[in-house]
């Protein structure tokens, strides 16, 4: 829950036209420091320092569960026309055909359960170590505290930034990405405050040559969901998996068993099935986010498991923390070494990180790239909008920036597109 920590008297009303310049010339003076120095209050210390994930250490492979529950994130492409990673399918509401984006995705209660189940485990290993013994056991990233405020809040600052959660930006991003059906091979792309990743695995599924890396405040959100979702999209795809053939015999089997036992006891019971048929639950969808039934079996050898989490490696780089430093930690060796296309979606709620959001765009985009930045106009009890990001990119004055998606409700959603000034 957001508090405006002001009474009355802490209020001044000047000019707004003069408030607002002066609020951009302190933006570029902070564009102006190196990217370690701008975060100088007390109170907005750094609580996560820029660092990269080893996605083969202890802590990666023991977040991967046995079992992951899934569900399928359908979005609508912008125009009419199939390309690579889309699918033709009917809207139930209209009965047209629609172009569609088919990315597979983490259930949100499949990881809260994950969070609790290690919480525990972790509790288990200190009441070990209190009563003189010891465990190999190796705990995750464990979390209940982040998961307890994610039920609370959207996100709370320097502690939980709404990761866990799938927002509406990003299915405008990869709904426009897919729209644009550019060719990604050979390309180096990042997505900024990625959470699920939705546009960075879109981008990922492209092109076997490009390269993906992605950046999130949080390694439980890295760890629980991000590399998660990168798997169910890549190295272990569902529709992807070789069928076992004696399981499907054997399921076959029992519901021919099942319906003969049904019609034997059910002779002259009509109105008995009747009743059952009324209280008879739907069939799970997993397109309407039901994951009941829809889950996929992970290796369960340790070499199996880092194969997979090589293979991940192969073509992604995982970071965390906050942005300042993220910079000087890819330590680019020229402008070649640097980004051709930077994703980032729902990162501008908070108008005091915009500096540090557009200082590492500014400096990780190699000339010639672009960035495209999905947001909604305003984000009430934040304060972030567009406008005043706009406004810091244009009074800088090294982008072209425009609007190439507008999307309107409530609150109106755009994607901005940077491009380096000739």
């Amino acid at each position: 829950m957001f508090k405006f920590n002001f009474s009355a008297d802490d209020l001044e009303f000047d000019d707004p036209e003069l408030a607002a310049q002066q609020q951009d010339e302190d933006q570029l003076e902070d564009l102006a420091k190196p990217l370690e120095s701008l975060s100088v209050s007390p109170a907005e210390q750094i609580l996560v320092p820029a660092s990269q994930i080893d996605l083969q250490s202890k802590s990666c492979l023991h977040s991967l569960p046995s079992t992951l529950h899934f569900e399928l994130a359908q979005i609508p492409v912008l125009t009419s026309g199939a390309g690579a990673g889309t699918a033709i399918a009917t809207d139930t509401k209209t009965g047209k055909e629609k172009e569609v984006v088919t990315i597979y995705k983490r259930n949100l209660e499949d990881v809260k359960f994950q969070i609790a189940q290690e919480d525990e485990e972790f509790d288990a290993q200190e009441n070990d170590t209190a009563n003189g013994t010891t465990t190999t056991t190796v705990t995750g990233p464990g979390g209940v505290e982040m998961l307890a405020l994610a039920g609370t809040s959207d996100l709370v600052k320097g502690v939980y930034e709404g990761g866990l959660k799938t927002w509406e930006c990003a299915l405008d991003l990869v709904a426009y990405l897919a729209e644009q059906k550019e060719n990604f091979d050979g390309q180096r792309v990042l997505e900024l405050g990625c959470g699920s990743a939705l546009p960075g695995i879109y981008v990922l599924t492209q092109s076997d040559s490009v390269k993906v890396d992605l950046q999130d405040y949080n390694d439980q959100v890295l760890k629980l969901v991000t590399l998660l979702n990168v798997l169910l999209n890549t190295h272990v795809r569902p529709d992807q998996q070789p069928i076992d053939e004696e399981e499907e015999d054997e399921k076959e089997m029992e519901e021919i068993e099942t319906d003969q036992a049904d019609k034997a006891d059910g002779e002259g019971e009509d109105e008995d099935e009747d009743e059952e048929d009324e209280d008879e639950e739907p069939e799970a969808d997993p397109a309407d986010g039901d994951f009941q039934g829809v889950e996929l079996d992970l290796p369960d050898s340790e070499e199996e498991r880092l194969q997979l989490l090589s293979k991940v490696a192969n073509q992604s780089k995982f970071f965390m923390g906050d942005w300042s430093g993220l910079v000087e930690l890819m330590a680019f060796k020229d402008d070649a070494d640097k980004y051709d296309l930077i994703l980032t979606s729902e990162t501008i709620y908070a108008e005091e990180s915009h500096p540090k959001l557009y200082a590492t765009i500014k400096n990780s985009l190699k000339r010639g790239g672009k960035a495209l930045v999905a947001a909604k106009t305003f984000y009430f009890g934040v304060g972030g909008d567009i406008l005043s990001f706009r406004r810091l990119i244009e009074k800088d004055g090294v982008f072209n920036v425009k609007v190439v998606f507008s999307a309107q409700a409530f609150v109106r959603r755009e994607i901005l597109e940077l491009t380096f000034k000739a």
